[in-house]
């Protein structure tokens, strides 16, 4: 018979090395994925956060004299900004709601 026909265990090593480094490396990927996207989460979460703060300070900032505003999360009030003008210099306060 002209062609020999090769089974799988004969391509994946015939139980030599193949298979257990088959094996690691399969888990190894699969562990590696958990922290990417633990890191990509991270990241994601960093990233907003960096946003939402400096879309309060422009607010805040772009306040009016005497001008207050009020930041919402999740229906409830979180943050309450306040432009006081002082004779000589402008304070701007932000604070928790309560």
């Amino acid at each position: 018979m002209g062609g020999q026909s090769v089974t799988w265990l004969e391509w994946a090593g015939a139980g030599g090395a193949s298979v257990p480094v088959l094996l690691l490396l399969f888990y190894a990927l699969r562990r590696a994925k958990g922290i990417v996207e633990m890191y990509l989460k991270a990241h994601l979460e960093a990233r907003a956060e960096r946003e939402r703060r400096a879309t309060m300070v422009a607010m805040a900032a772009s306040l009016p004299e005497g001008g207050a505003a009020a930041r919402f999360e999740a229906g409830q009030p979180a943050w309450l900004f306040c432009k006081h003008a002082e004779p000589g210099h402008q304070v701007i306060v932000s604070r928790e709601a309560a």
